[in-house]
C-alpha cells in the first residue's frame, strides 16, 4: 500500500511476483532435498524480508506457503532451532494482516493436522525421566519449542471439524484430579488445542460443561481457573454470531457458566474483604487467597511451561464484551451487562485513590481492557466484511449503557497514586471517549479545568495534562465531537505553564498534549481581515452542562466559537517559543561529546524538539515570519554551549515549511559569524579528545551547528547558495583543527551530500500541499480539524535528486574527498605536513583524524549514488556449504545513477571501489606501523562502518510515540508520511542484506576481524560491533571469519591474551556462537580449541572462556543424523508450486540434494573424530582439572542414541565414576546413565536409525490391550482389587502390569499399554551387537568390589555448600540404569556395601543407601520373577531394620526413596514394600512422637504415589486414624490430618466407560457446569456424622490429657488441620461434602476461650471456607446453614464470630446467590440490629453496610423508611428527684433505647455504605442522625462515629458534595461537620 506512494513506484511493477517466485521455488527445492539449514532457513528469512516490504499475498498463496512451513515444523528429527524459525514465520502467515483484514485466511483455505504438534509437545515436555538429564535440552528446547507451542494457538483455527472430539478422546483419559501434574497437563492441552469456533461436527456447548466441572474439581488453584478463562474468552469471541433461542442462556453459555466466570474474575482481583469492627479497615478477614495457591503450582512441573502467558484481565474483558447481545425482550432474560454492573458496583470503592493497594493496577487494567475490547468489537461490526448477523450485533443503546457502567469508576481512578494505574485509567477513558464522547468529555473537562487553573491541586495537574494528551484527538476532532473545538485555545494556553524545566514529567506530558493537539490543526488566524472585532474573550470554564438531556449541539454556533478562538494562536506561539528558549538556557552541561541518553533532560529535549517540529509544520505564513524573526534574533544574540544541538534542530524545524525564505536569512548569518570566528583563531588548537572543550570555540560551534541543521533537508534550495557553501566548506576544512571543529565540518559536508542525493519527504502537514494552499481550505479549515489522513492518497511531496543537484554533489566530492585521500596517502608515504616538514607522532595522529573525518563523512553522504561497490570480481572464498543459498538481486530504491550510460555512474562506482581499496591499504598501514594510534583508528573504523551500513538508516521513527490507534489504522497524515518514508528505508535495508561478497569485501572483512582482535579494548569494541553488522549483510561471511577467530585461541609464541579476549567475545555473540553450534565444519575445532585454551591463565580470559563454555552448553542440541521427509510435506510442496504455477529446476534440486548428503556424511565423520579426539585429550592427563571437566562435559553432550558408544567411551565413564574430582564424577554419572539408556534404546529398536529418530522402541514384554466395550459391571472395582493382590508365580498367564496412575480414573481409554511379567519363556533381548563392546567394558568395572566401595564412599560424602542436601534423583537413575541392564549380575558384590551404608547412623551414608536401593528396586522392573523374589527376601529385612532406626535428619531421604520406588508403578511390582509400610499401625500409648509420625509420613508418601489405586486398603487406615483422632502430639495429628484428607479425596473416581459417555453425563446436569461430587460416597457420610457427635460429647466432658490440653481440643485441632488441608490442596472432590456437616462445630471451636491456638486455627479455617469456590447449587445450601447458625445459636459469641464470615462469603459468592437468598440474608442481619448484645448490634450494622454496598441498592428506600420508623420510638424521661440522683429507670426505657439504637445503627450503615459519594437520599438521613446527637450513651457514640467517618471520607470531594444539600440542611449539619474553631 505504501509502495504506491514512493517516487519510483513505476519501477516496482511485477517486482513482487518475481521475487516471490524465486523465494518459493528455492524454499521448496531445499525442503525437498532436506536441506533444512542453511537452505530452508535462509529462504524463510528471505520470505520474512518479502513480508516486511508489505507486498500483497493472495489468500491461496498465503495458505499454501504456511502449509509448507507447518509441515517443516513437524518433520521428525528436525533441529529445534530451525523449527523455531519456521514456526515463527508460519505464525506470521496464519495471523491475518491488519492491512488486509479482508484477506484473512480461514479454515476453508487450509486444513492442518493437530496430532503431530501434540506429539512434538508431549515428547518434549514429558520425556522419559532419564532423557531429562541433559542440561541444555531442557532450557534451550523450552525456548525453541515455545514457538511451536505458540504455533498451536494460531493453527488451531485450521484444525479439521472433527478435531474437537479427537482431542477430547486423546486427552481426557489423562486427567486425574488427585495428581496436580496430570490436571494441569490436561488443562494445558485442552486450552491450547480445542478448536473454539462453531464447526459442523461439534459445537463448544457440548464440551463446555466438562470444562466447567474441571473448574470446580480443582478450585484450590487460581492459576488453574484463570487458564480456563482464556479458553472461554476465545469461545465467546468465536461464537459471537451463533443464534441461541434459549432465554436462560447468554450467547452460547448457561447462566451458571457465566456466574462461574464472574466469580473467578472477582477472585482474580484479589480484593481484601470483610472488616474489623469499625467498618473501614481493609486488613480484615478472609481477604485474599494470594498466599495459598502457590504451594500447588510448584508441583506441576513441565505442565506450567505450557501455560498461556496472556493477561488474565484481558481474557476476562474479552469474555464479557463478546457475550453482550441485544435484548430479546424475554421476561427471564438476564444480560451480561447486569452482571458487569453488579461487579463494578461491588468493587467500586476499591477504585478510589485513597483505597490504594496491590489490587489497584489489576482492576484499573480491567477497565482498560473492557474499553479496548468493546471498541474493537464495535468497529469490527461496522465494517462491510463483518459476518456477525444483525440480530447479534452491538446497538447504540448497549454502547451507551456500557459507557455509563464504566464511567464512574474510570473517573474515580483517574487521579490514582501510581503512574501505572493512572496510565491504564486514562487509556480506558480514551476508549470510552471514542465510543460516547458526549458522555465522557463534559465530566472530564469539569475535572481538568480546575486542576489546571488552580494551583492547589498540583498532584492532579500532571494526571490531567497526561489525560488530555491521550484524548486530544477524539476531543478536537470536529466530526467526532463537534463541541470540542472551542476548548483548543484555552487548553493550549493553560498547558503552557506546564513546560517547566523543574518538573520534567509534567513538561513531557504538556508537550505531548501540545503535539497531538496541533498535529491535526493548522495554526492560522481565521479572524484576520474580517471587519467584525473578534469577540473571543475566554470567560473561564464553559463546560457543556447538557450531557444527560441529549440536547442537540448547534453546529453553527460551535463553528463560530472555533473560528473566533483561532485569534489567540499568535499570542500563544510567542509564549511557547519563549518557553523553549528558557528551557534551552537552563539545560545542564552535557557530559562528553555525546548527550547521555539516559537522563530525564535528554528525554525532555527530544520531546520538546518533536513538539517544535510539529508546530513548525502547522504554522501559517504570517506566524512563520514571526517565529523566524524570534529565532533569528535569539540565534544572533545568544550563544549557549549546552543547547548547541537542540538550537540547531529548532532552526531546522523552522526551515522546513518554507526553505527559500529561511535559508536566505540563516546562511548569511552563519557565513559571517563562522568566517569571523575562524579569522580570530577559533578551533585552531589541535585536539583529538572528544571531552576537551575550548570555551572560546563555543560561538563557532553554535553557528556550525545551525548551518549543519538548516541545510539538512534543503535539497534544491542549496543550489542558490552554492558559492557561499563551498567557500565556507573550504575555509572550515582548512582552519578547523580541534576535534569538535573538524567533526562539525565533516557533518556539514555529509549533510550537503545527503540533502542533494537522497529521497525524503519535504513536508508532513495534516493535509497535502495542494489542499493546504486551496482557498476553500484556508477559510474553513476549522471544520476539518483532526481529520485522519487517507492512506489511499497521501500525495507526499518527495525530494528526488535533480541533475543540477547531482552535479553539485559530484563537485563537492571532487573538492573535498579527493584532496583528503591524497593528503592521507602523503602522510602514509612520507609522514610530513603540507610544507614537507616532518611531523611528530602526535601531530601525525591529528592530521590523520582530520582527514579521515572528511573521508568518513563523504562516504556517509554518498550511500545512495549507486547500488553496488563498483567491484566486479567475486570473492575467491566460496562458502561451499550449500547450493541452496543465492544472493537476491537488489530491488529498486531510487538510486541516483541508475542509467548504465551515465558517465557519472562510472565515476561514482570507480570512486567507491578506489575508496574500498584505499581503506584496505590504510588498515594494513595502521596495523603494521601505527598500531597504537587509537584515535585515528577509531575514526577509520567509523569509515569502514559507513561502507557497510551504507544502506541502514534511521528506521522506526516516531511511530510508537503516536500510535493513537483510533479504531483501525486511521492515523494523522504526519504519521502516514513517515510510514511511506519508512517503506523507502525498509527497501534500502533489504538491499543491504544477503549481498554477494567480492574480493574487496573479503579484504575489508578480514581487516575488521584483525581490528576486532586488536590489543586496544576501545578499538576492539567498535570493530566487533561493526563486524557483527557487516557479517550479517554478506552471504557466507561467517565461514570466512570463524577460522580466524578459532585460530586466535591456539597457543602461540608471544602472549596474546588481548587477542584471545577479542576472539572469545565474538564467539560468545549470537551471530558466531550459532554458527559454531550448528555448522559441523566448525563444531569440532571450536570444541577442541575451548578445551585446550588453558595456556593463558589471565583471570579475565579464563572468565570469558567459562562464559563461552556455559553459553555453548545451554544452546547446544544434538542435530539428528537422520530426518524423515513426510508425505505431508511433499503434498504441501506440490500444491504450493501448482498455486503459483512454478516448476522446480531439477538441476538445482540435484545439486542441493548432493550437497546436503555430503554435508550429512561430513557431519557423521566429524562427529566420530571429535569424540575420539576428546577422549584422547581427557586420557592424556595434560589438562588442568577445569578444562578436563569441560572436555568431559562436551563428551556428555555429544552422546546420542544414533551413534553406538565406543568401549573407550564406556571406560572413560566408568573411570569417571570413581574419579576424585567431584565435577568429573557428576558428569560421569550423567554420561553412564545415558550410555546405558541409549544401549537399551538401540537394543529395543535393533539399531534402526529411523526408529530411533521417531523414538519408537519395541519391548517384547509390552502389549496393548483393548478395554471391553461396553464396560462390564464392577470392572473398575475389580481392577483396583487385582492391583493389590499378590501374583502367583506359577501361573502368570493373565497377569498384566499397568504402571500409570491416571489410567481409568476419569474415563477408560479405548486401549491401554501393559507389561507381562518376565518369565523363563518371556524375556528381554540381550544387548545389540554394535554396543556389545561398551556393554562388556562397563561389566568389567562393575564386577569388582573395590569399584563399589569407592563409588559409594564418594556418593556418601557430605554435600558441598552450594548444592542442597537432598535425595539425588540423578544418582538413583544411575543405579536404576545399571541394575536394569545387568540385572543381578553383580548384586552379590554390592550387597555387603549397601548393608554397611544402611547400618550407619551418619545421614550422608543413609542418603547414599536410599539412592542405591531406590535405583535397585526401580531397575528390577523387568527382572525374572524368581530373581525378584530373591531380591525382596534380602531387601525387606534390611529395610525394616533401617526404617526402625531412622532419625529426623534422614527421614526426608527415605520418604523420597519410597516416592521414587512407587511413582508410576503397578502396586504389585512393589507389594512387599507396600505391606512393610502399611503394616506398621499407630500406637496410641507411645510417647515417642517422632516414631509414630514417621509411620504416618511413609503412609502419606505411599497414598500420594498410588493415589486412587490404594482405595481397597483405605477403609482400615481411616478407621485407625479416626480412632486416634485425639492423639496428644501435634506432629502426629498434623500428618494424620493430611492422610485423612488424601484418603477421602481419592474415594471419588468417575471412571466412565468412554469419553462420549462422560461428556453427555456432564451435559445433563442442570446448571451446565458438569457434575461435581457434593456428598461423600458410601459409609463415609456416617463416619463424619459420628465424628460430629463425638465432638459434642467430648466438648461436654472436657477431659484433660497429660499434655495439658483437653481431648476435645486435640480432636478439634486434628479436624481443623484436616479441613485446612482439604481447603488448600488442589482437588476438592472430598472438600465440598465436609463443609455443611462441620460448619456448626467450627463456630463452637472458635468459642473455646481457654485454648488460644484452637481459637486462632478455627478462625483461620472459617475465613478460608468463606472465600473458597463452590458449585452454584451448593452456595444456596451454605447460606441456609449460616442463617440457621445466626438465628438458632443461643451463644452471642458465635453470632459475633459468624457475621464477618458471612460477609466475606456473601461478597465472594455474589454472582452465585439467588435473589430470594440475598433478601433472606438482609432480613436476618436486619433483625440482628435489635440484638440485646451491643457487640452483635454493631457488627450487624457493619455487615449490613457491606451487603448494601455490594448488591442490594434497590432495597435502600424501604430500609430507610423502616429505620425512620424505629427512630419514632420516644425514650421515656427519667424521673430525677432531689433525694436519689440514680433513680430506677422508668418502665420500657431499655427497650426504647435498644429500638432507637437499632434505627441509628441502620441509618449509619446506609451512610457508611457510600464512602465516596452523596446519593440523593443521604442529606435527609444525615439530618435525621444529627437529631439523635443528645440521646443516651450507645446512641450518641454511634452518631459521633458516623459523622467522623463521613467527614474523613468526603474531605477530598467536599466542594462537589456540598451541592447535594439545601441551605437549611447545611446550617443544621455544619456544627457536626466543621470542627469547632479554637477562637470561636
Amino acid at each position: 500500500m505504501f509502495s504506491e506512494n514512493l517516487p519510483y513506484a513505476a519501477a516496482l511493477e511485477g517486482e513482487a511476483e518475481a521475487l516471490l517466485n524465486v523465494i518459493v521455488e528455492r524454499l521448496c527445492s531445499s525442503a525437498k532435498a532436506q536441506d533444512w539449514g542453511p537452505g530452508c532457513s535462509y529462504w524463510v528469512k528471505q520470505l520474512n524480508g518479502y513480508l516486511d516490504l508489505q507486498h500483497p499475498l493472495s489468500r491461496q498463496t498465503r495458505a499454501q506457503i504456511a502449509h509448507v512451513l507447518f509441515e517443516l515444523v513437524i518433520t521428525p528429527g528436525i533441529d529445534a532451532s530451525h523449527a523455531e524459525v519456521f514456526a515463527n514465520t508460519c505464525i506470521r502467515l496464519l495471523k491475518y494482516d491488519q492491512l488486509e483484514k479482508k484477506d484473512k485466511i480461514g479454515p476453508e483455505d487450509l486444513s492442518l493436522p493437530w496430532e503431530p504438534l501434540y506429539d512434538i509437545i508431549h515428547r518434549t515436555f514429558f520425556p522419559k525421566s532419564r532423557q531429562k538429564t541433559l542440561v541444555s535440552e531442557s532450557t534451550i528446547i523450552s525456548k525453541q519449542i515455545g514457538s511451536v507451542v505458540r504455533l498451536v494457538e494460531y493453527a488451531q483455527r485450521f484444525f479439521p471439524p472433527e478435531a474437537a472430539s479427537e482431542i477430547l478422546s486423546r486427552v481426557l483419559h489423562l486427567f486425574n484430579a488427585n495428581s496436580v501434574g496430570d490436571a494441569f497437563t490436561v488443562q494445558a492441552y485442552l486450552v491450547r488445542f480445542l478448536p473454539t469456533g462453531p464447526s459442523s461436527k461439534s459445537s463448544p456447548s457440548t464440551w463446555l460443561p466438562t470444562i466447567f466441572s474441571f473448574w470446580y474439581l480443582i478450585p484450590g488453584s487460581l492459576v488453574y481457573q484463570i487458564e480456563f478463562i482464556d479458553l472461554v474468552a476465545r469461545v465467546a469471541e468465536d461464537n459471537v454470531g451463533v443464534e441461541v433461542n434459549n432465554p436462560d442462556q447468554i450467547g452460547i453459555f448457561t447462566q451458571a457458566q457465566v456466574k462461574t466466570v464472574f466469580a473467578t474474575g472477582q477472585k482474580m482481583m484479589d480484593l481484601p474483604v470483610g472488616s474489623t469492627t469499625n467498618g473501614n479497615s481493609n486488613s480484615g478477614r478472609g481477604g485474599s487467597m494470594s498466599g495459598l495457591p502457590s504451594r500447588i503450582d510448584l508441583r506441576t512441573g513441565s505442565a506450567m511451561l505450557l501455560r498461556k502467558k496472556g493477561d488474565k484481565f484481558k481474557m476476562l474483558a474479552r469474555f464479557i464484551v463478546y457475550s453482550i447481545f441485544p435484548p430479546s425482550n424475554h421476561p427471564q432474560e438476564k444480560s451480561i451487562l447486569t452482571y458487569l454492573a453488579n461487579m463494578i458496583q461491588a468493587t467500586e470503592s476499591y477504585y478510589h485513590p485513597s483505597n490504594f493497594g496491590r489490587w489497584t493496577f489489576s482492576i484499573v487494567r480491567f477497565l482498560q481492557f473492557l474499553g479496548w475490547e468493546f471498541l474493537k468489537r464495535w468497529t469490527d461490526e461496522h465494517k462491510p466484511e463483518c459476518k456477525t448477523p444483525e440480530s447479534r450485533r452491538l446497538t447504540p443503546d448497549l454502547k451507551r449503557q456500557f459507557v455509563l457502567t464504566l464511567r464512574g469508576v474510570t473517573f474515580l481512578s483517574m487521579f490514582g497514586k501510581d503512574p501505572l494505574s493512572v496510565g491504564s485509567s486514562q487509556a480506558a477513558l480514551k476508549y470510552l471517549a471514542w465510543l460516547e464522547p458526549s458522555l465522557i468529555f463534559p465530566g472530564l473537562l469539569g475535572r481538568v479545568y480546575p486542576s489546571l487553573e488552580t494551583l492547589t491541586e498540583t498532584h492532579r495537574t500532571t494526571s490531567s495534562i497526561s489525560a488530555l494528551s491521550l484524548l486530544a484527538i477524539p476531543l478536537f476532532s470536529r466530526t467526532h465531537y463537534p463541541a470540542g473545538g472551542k476548548h483548543l485555545a484555552p487548553l493550549l494556553h493553560l498547558t503552557i505553564p506546564g513546560i517547566d524545566m523543574n518538573d520534567p514529567i509534567k513538561t513531557i506530558s504538556s508537550l505531548i498534549f501540545l503535539t497531538h493537539a496541533v498535529m491535526g490543526v493548522p495554526l492560522r488566524d481565521l479572524t484576520e481581515g474580517s471587519t467584525t472585532e473578534s469577540g473571543f474573550r475566554w470567560e473561564g470554564m464553559d463546560i457543556d452542562e447538557r450531557e444527560e438531556d441529549q440536547m442537540e449541539i448547534n453546529e453553527e454556533e460551535e463553528d463560530a466559537l472555533c473560528k473566533a478562538s483561532t485569534a489567540v494562536f499568535e499570542d500563544w506561539l510567542a509564549k511557547f517559543l519563549r518557553r523553549v528558549f528558557t528551557i534551552f538556557e537552563y539545560l545542564p552541561q552535557s557530559e562528553r561529546g555525546k548527550m547521555s541518553m539516559q537522563s530525564m533532560e535528554t528525554g525532555l529535549v527530544t520531546v520538546l524538539l518533536h513538539a517544535c517540529e510539529i508546530v513548525g509544520t502547522q504554522m501559517s505564513e504570517q506566524l512563520q515570519d514571526m517565529a523566524l524573526k524570534m529565532v533569528i534574533n535569539f540565534a544572533s544574540t545568544t550563544v549557549l554551549q549546552n543547547a548547541t544541538k537542540p538550537m540547531g534542530y529548532l532552526c531546522s524545524t523552522l526551515t522546513s515549511p518554507d526553505r527559500r525564505k529561511a535559508l536566505a536569512q540563516f546562511i548569511p548569518l552563519c557565513n559571517t559569524n563562522i568566517i569571523t570566528e575562524l579569522q580570530h583563531g577559533a578551533a585552531s588548537t589541535p585536539t583529538t579528545s572528544p571531552t576537551h572543550h575550548i570555551q572560546s570555540d563555543a560561538t563557532l560551534h553554535w553557528y556550525q551547528c545551525i548551518l549543519y541543521h538548516v541545510i539538512m533537508l534543503s535539497g534544491s534550495e542549496l543550489l542558490h547558495h552554492k558559492n557561499d557553501l563551498l567557500y565556507l566548506g573550504k575555509e572550515m576544512v582548512q582552519k578547523c583543527r580541534s576535534r569538535k571543529g573538524y567533526m562539525w565540518t565533516g557533518k556539514f559536508i555529509r549533510m550537503m551530500l545527503v540533502a542533494l542525493t537522497q529521497i525524503y519527504p519535504l513536508e508532513c502537514r495534516n493535509v497535502d500541499q495542494e489542499r493546504w494552499k486551496s482557498e476553500e481550505y484556508q477559510k474553513n479549515q476549522h471544520k476539518y480539524w483532526v481529520q485522519p489522513g487517507d492512506p489511499e492518497n497521501i500525495n507526499v511531496d518527495w525530494h528526488v535528486p535533480s541533475n543540477p543537484e547531482l552535479d553539485f554533489a559530484m563537485e563537492i566530492l571532487e573538492i573535498f574527498l579527493l584532496p583528503a585521500l591524497k593528503r592521507i596517502q602523503d602522510l602514509m608515504d612520507s609522514g610530513t605536513d603540507e610544507e614537507g616538514k616532518a611531523l611528530s607522532n602526535r601531530e601525525m595522529t591529528h592530521e590523520f583524524c582530520r582527514r579521515l573525518s572528511i573521508v568518513r563523512n563523504c562516504l556517509g553522504g554518498m550511500t545512495t549514488l549507486v547500488e553496488d561497490d563498483g567491484d566486479i570480481e567475486t570473492s575467491d572464498y566460496k562458502d561451499c556449504e550449500t547450493e541452496a543459498v543465492l544472493p537476491i538481486k537488489s530491488i529498486p530504491v531510487g538510486y541516483c545513477f541508475s542509467d548504465p550510460n551515465d558517465p557519472r555512474r562510472h565515476t561514482a562506482r570507480k570512486l567507491r571501489k578506489e575508496l574500498g581499496e584505499f581503506l584496505h591499504k590504510l588498515v594494513t598501514y595502521f596495523r603494521t606501523k601505527r598500531e597504537d594510534d587509537v584515535d585515528s583508528l577509531k575514526i577509520l573504523l567509523k569509515v569502514k562502518k559507513s561502507k557497510y551500513d551504507a544502506s541502514k538508516r534511521g528506521y522506526q521513527y516516531a511511530k510508537g510515540m503516536l500510535k493513537t490507534s483510533n479504531h483501525d489504522k486511521k492515523y494523522p497524515r504526519y504519521l502516514l508520511v513517515k510510514r511511506a518514508y519508512q517503506q523507502h528505508l525498509c527497501r534500502l535495508k533489504q538491499n543491504a542484506f544477503g549481498r554477494e561478497r567480492t574480493r574487496l569485501h573479503d579484504d575489508l572483512l578480514k581487516d575488521l576481524v584483525e581490528l576486532s582482535l586488536s590489543s586496544y579494548s576501545e578499538i576492539r569494541k567498535i570493530a566487533q560491533s561493526h563486524l557483527t553488522n557487516a557479517s550479517r549483510c554478506f552471504i557466507g561471511a561467517k565461514p570466512l571469519i570463524i577460522p580466524i577467530l578459532l585460530d586466535a585461541l591456539e597457543p602461540s609464541d608471544k602472549s596474546n591474551s588481548e587477542r584471545m579476549k577479542g576472539a572469545l567475545y565474538l564467539l560468545s555473540s549470537r551471530t558466531y556462537m550459532y554458527t559454531c553450534l550448528r555448522d559441523w565444519r566448525f563444531v569440532p575445532s571450536f570444541i577442541s580449541s575451548i578445551c585446550q585454551a588453558q595456556h593463558d591463565d589471565k583471570p579475565s580470559v579464563q572468565e570469558m572462556i567459562r562464559k563461552v563454555f556455559y553459553d555453548y552448553l545451554l544452546n547446544y542440541n544434538n542435530t539428528a543424523f537422520k530426518t524423515i521427509r513426510t508425505d505431508g510435506l511433499n503434498d504441501a510442496i506440490c500444491r504450493t508450486l501448482d498455486t503459483l504455477s512454478i516448476s522446480l529446476d531439477t538441476n538445482v534440486f540435484d545439486k542441493i540434494r548432493r550437497k546436503t548428503e555430503q554435508r550429512m556424511s561430513l557431519q557423521k565423520k566429524n562427529y566420530f573424530e571429535l569424540v575420539d579426539k576428546l577422549l584422547n585429550l581427557v586420557k592424556s592427563n595434560t589438562l588442568h582439572w577445569r578444562f578436563a571437566s569441560m572436555a568431559a562435559n562436551f563428551l556428555d553432550l555429544l552422546i546420542r542414541p544414533e551413534a553406538p558408544a565406543s568401549p573407550d567411551m564406556a571406560e572413560f565413564a566408568a573411570k569417571g565414576l570413581v574419579s576424585e574430582l567431584p565435577a568429573l564424577r557428576r558428569i560421569a554419572i550423567s554420561t553412564t546413565t545415558r550410555i546405558l539408556f541409549h544401549i537399551k534404546q538401540r537394543t529395543l529398536t535393533g539399531g534402526d536409525l529411523e526408529l530411533i529418530a521417531l523414538e519408537k522402541t519395541t519391548n517384547p514384554l509390552k502389549k496393548t490391550i483393548a478395554i471391553p466395550r461396553p464396560l462390564p459391571e464392577g470392572y473398575t472395582d475389580e481392577y483396583l482389587t487385582t492391583c493389590l493382590t499378590k501374583i502367583n508365580e506359577n501361573d502368570t498367564t493373565n497377569v498384566l502390569f499397568q504402571d500409570k496412575t491416571n489410567v481409568g480414573w476419569y474415563v477408560w481409554p479405548d486401549n491401554i499399554s501393559v507389561y507381562s511379567p518376565c518369565t523363563v519363556s518371556n524375556t528381554i533381548p540381550s544387548c545389540e551387537s554394535s554396543s556389545q563392546a561398551a556393554f562388556n567394558k562397563f561389566l568389567e568395572s562393575f564386577n569388582s568390589s573395590t569399584f563399589w566401595s569407592s563409588l559409594l564412599s564418594y556418593l556418601s560424602q557430605e554435600f558441598v555448600r552450594d548444592r542442597e542436601d537432598n535425595f539425588s534423583m540423578i544418582n538413583a537413575h544411575l543405579f536404576k540404569s545399571i541394575f536394569q541392564m545387568y540385572e543381578d549380575t553383580f548384586l552379590e558384590v554390592a550387597k555387603p556395601e549397601i548393608a554397611k551404608l544402611c547400618e550407619s547412623a551418619e545421614k550422608n551414608q543413609q542418603r547414599a543407601a536410599s539412592e542405591i536401593l531406590a535405583g535397585l528396586i526401580r531397575g528390577s522392573k523387568h527382572w525374572r520373577l524368581d530373581k525378584l523374589q530373591a531380591l525382596w527376601d534380602w531387601a525387606i529385612p534390611v529395610l525394616e531394620k533401617t526404617f526402625s532406626s531412622i532419625t529426623p535428619d534422614s527421614l526426608v531421604y527415605w520418604e523420597r526413596f519410597l516416592g521414587y520406588c512407587f511413582r508410576n508403578r503397578d502396586p504389585r511390582r512393589v507389594l512387599p514394600l507396600i505391606n512393610l509400610v502399611l503394616d506398621s499401625s499407630l500406637d496410641p500409648t507411645s510417647h515417642a512422637s517422632f516414631v509414630e509420625a514417621k509411620k504416618l509420613f511413609f503412609v502419606n508418601t505411599l497414598i500420594n504415589s498410588f493415589s486412587w489405586r490404594i482405595i481397597p486398603r483405605s477403609q482400615s487406615l481411616l478407621n485407625d486414624y479416626f480412632s486416634n483422632i485425639r492423639h496428644p502430639y501435634k506432629q502426629v495429628r498434623d500428618v494424620m490430618a493430611a492422610n485423612i484428607n488424601i484418603l477421602l479425596q481419592m474415594q471419588w473416581h468417575p471412571s466412565a466407560s468412554n469419553v462420549s459417555e462422560i461428556i453427555e453425563f456432564n451435559c445433563k446436569t442442570v446448571e451446565g457446569v458438569g457434575y461435581v461430587p457434593v456428598i461423600l460416597p458410601g459409609n463415609f457420610s456416617n463416619i463424619i456424622a459420628e465424628l460430629v457427635q463425638s465432638l459434642e460429647t467430648w466438648q461436654a466432658e472436657r477431659k484433660p490429657t497429660a499434655a495439658g490440653s483437653s481431648e476435645y481440643g486435640n480432636a478439634s485441632k486434628t479436624v481443623l488441620a484436616w479441613l485446612y488441608d482439604a481447603l488448600t490442596v488442589w482437588q476438592a472432590s472430598a472438600t465440598y461434602p465436609l463443609i455443611l456437616p462441620l460448619l456448626p462445630s467450627l463456630f463452637q471451636m472458635q468459642d473455646v476461650n481457654d485454648d488460644q491456638d484452637l481459637q486462632a486455627a478455627a478462625t483461620h479455617v472459617l475465613n478460608v471456607i468463606a472465600s473458597f469456590s463452590y458449585p452454584p447449587d451448593m452456595v444456596q445450601l451454605i447460606i441456609d446453614k449460616f442463617i440457621e447458625i445466626l438465628t438458632e445459636t443461643p451463644s452471642w459469641h458465635v453470632r459475633v464470630k459468624a457475621l464477618p464470615v458471612l460477609q466475606v462469603f456473601f461478597f465472594k459468592h455474589l454472582f452465585m446467590l439467588s435473589e430470594d437468598k440475598m433478601i433472606k440474608v438482609m432480613d436476618v442481619v436486619f433483625v440482628m440490629l435489635k440484638d440485646t448484645q451491643i457487640e452483635v448490634r454493631q457488627l450487624a450494622a457493619v455487615t449490613l453496610s457491606g451487603l448494601i454496598r455490594c448488591s442490594q441498592r434497590g432495597a435502600i428506600a424501604t430500609l430507610k423508611d423502616q429505620f425512620f420508623k424505629l427512630l419514632d420510638t420516644k425514650i421515656p424521661p427519667r424521673n430525677t428527684t432531689h433525694r436519689a440522683p440514680r433513680t430506677t429507670l422508668p418502665q420500657g426505657f431499655q427497650e426504647a433505647i435498644l429500638t432507637r439504637h437499632a434505627g441509628v445503627l441502620g441509618l449509619s450503615c446506609l451512610v457508611n455504605a457510600f464512602p465516596y459519594d452523596v446519593p440523593k437520599w443521604m442529606p435527609e438521613v444525615l439530618v435525621k442522625l444529627a437529631e439523635c446527637i443528645s440521646d443516651p450513651a450507645p446512641i450518641q457514640a454511634t452518631v459521633k462515629n458516623t459523622f467522623a467517618d463521613f467527614k474523613r471520607t468526603h474531605q477530598d470531594s467536599w466542594h462537589e458534595d456540598m451541592k447535594q444539600f439545601t441551605e437549611d440542611q447545611m446550617s443544621l449539619l455544619s456544627d457536626m461537620l466543621i470542627s469547632p474553631s479554637y477562637y470561636a
